[in-house]
């Protein structure tokens, strides 16, 4: 039919949305200090060409005091500003979520730098997520991963 609109949105419309996996190293400042393998899944959604939202769950394991090897699991939330350059985007995150180890579980807030670089259907990326223990910051970690997230 001739001038009628369509409810469908353009995919230049559509909201961009991307899940994807990262690995790197925590250095903790917890009950003791180091080292320690960390993983993360993550999705995003783009509420606007220049915000973004993540959910993440992040998993690591400390050798920590006194012999202690408890699995730190941190799923949180995240806000991101981010400026487009064609296929780079360099962004800043501040978020927050929880931590839970061994039956514990305390608050956590995070800030994030980071670099995406479009390659295809794919993203890549690299952040560094310096991440507070507790409602008095108790402990401390700063994340440095590397990974990937397929565009959706």
């Amino acid at each position: 039919m001739a001038g009628c609109l369509t409810a469908q949105p353009s995919s230049a419309n559509a909201r961009q949305r991307s899940i994807g996996l990262a690995a790197g190293v925590t250095q903790f400042d917890l009950s003791g200090t180091g080292n320690a393998l960390i993983i993360s899944a993550r999705a995003d959604v783009a509420l606007q060409r220049w915000l973004l939202a993540e959910g993440a769950v992040s998993a690591f394991r400390p050798d920590e005091q006194f012999g202690q090897r408890r699995t730190y699991v941190v799923p949180e939330a995240q806000l991101q500003l981010q400026i487009p350059f064609g296929t780079l985007r360099p962004y800043l995150g501040l978020g927050a979520g929880y931590v839970f180890a061994s039956g514990r579980q305390q608050v956590t807030a995070s800030t994030a730098a980071g670099l995406r670089v479009r390659v295809a259907a794919v993203d890549l990326r690299g952040e560094l997520r310096v991440r507070g223990f507790g409602s008095e910051f108790s402990g401390a970690a700063a994340e440095w991963t590397f990974g990937a997230a397929y565009r959706l």
